[in-house]
């Protein structure tokens, strides 16, 4: 009784790993070849001769920066030639199975086989979805409240002062793109020794539509130079870029905090009229003079 028992066992094991071996060799794809059926090549390797009557297909492996994907019969191997282009990684090195995998650098994103840079949130924006290697930035205006006064890969919409919990007066109402003001005006924000009020000046000054021909003359009198001098500063940015550097060079010649009144007399100097308005109702309004010199340092 038990010698029947361990043969029955005996043959249970013999079927499973008959049957086993069955499945691995029906798993190897094959192809057909002069009317015979031989086994494909795994990844990896190649054909290197065809099967015959009497033996199956023998494979080689591939040889260095060469490589087979699949399961294949192909008389050789790949070369590995995809090759990383400007402003990409080796993501993958070529190996026996693969070719090598590139992709864009970070801050770059792949679009008309190229990576391009990905944008930058501007002034008034924050960014609303994280670049990838494979898509662009996205960017959203700030919402009521908030504001962002930079230009950044990273940063979020911050929420206006509250002057009054400070102790401070409102004298500057905020934008999307700079905070409430508060007067006195607080240094805090400063960049590169621009206090947050001049900042929020030069900006609401970039921001105005100013023809091209008129941002050249607004930065010859800001800078008091020769038409040779400001061409140097000159450069293909945007008219509001163009406008921010005529600004922060004249800043960083001036030994004293920059007034609004003072921007004003230069803007009216070149006929920029509109602007100086504009200016001088939003930093200067309902100040009678002895209030307009206490202002003129809480905008600076």
């Amino acid at each position: 009784m038990e010698f029947r028992k361990a043969s029955l066992l005996n043959l249970v094991i013999a079927f499973i790993i008959y049957a086993s071996t069955e499945k691995c060799i029906a798993s190897v794809p094959t192809f057909q070849y002069e009317d015979r059926t031989c086994s494909r090549c795994p990844p990896g390797q190649y054909m290197k001769v065809p099967c015959t009557k009497d033996r199956d297909t023998i494979c080689a492996p591939c040889s260095a920066n060469h490589y087979t994907q699949f399961w294949n019969y192909l008389q050789k191997c790949q070369y590995c030639n995809n090759f990383c282009k400007e402003a990409q990684y080796i993501k993958h090195e070529c190996n026996a199975t693969h070719n090598r995998v590139c992709e864009c650098k970070d801050g770059y994103f792949w679009k008309y086989e190229f990576c391009m840079k990905q944008k930058v949130c501007l002034p008034g924006y924050e960014v609303k979805t994280a670049g990838t290697p494979y898509t662009d930035r996205v960017c959203g205006k700030c919402a009521r409240g908030y504001f962002s006064s930079v230009s950044s890969a990273i940063a979020q919409c911050k929420r206006h002062t509250n002057c009054t919990e400070l102790g401070l007066k409102l004298d500057i109402l905020g934008t999307v793109w700079h905070d409430n003001l508060c007067s006195p005006c607080q240094p805090h924000g400063s960049r590169e020794g621009i206090t947050e009020c001049e900042q929020a000046l030069f900006y609401f000054v970039a921001r105005q539509k100013i023809e091209q021909r008129k941002v050249f003359s607004f930065g010859k009198a800001l800078l008091n130079e020769t038409r040779r001098s400001v061409l140097e500063t000159w450069n293909d940015k945007q008219k509001h870029q163009q406008i921010m550097l005529f600004l922060d060079k004249w800043k960083m010649q001036q030994k004293e905090t920059i007034t609004a009144e003072a921007l004003v007399k230069i803007l009216r100097a070149v006929k920029l009229n509109k602007v100086a308005k504009k200016v001088s109702k939003k930093f200067l309004k309902d100040k009678v003079t002895a209030v307009q010199k206490n202002c003129a340092v809480s905008v600076s």
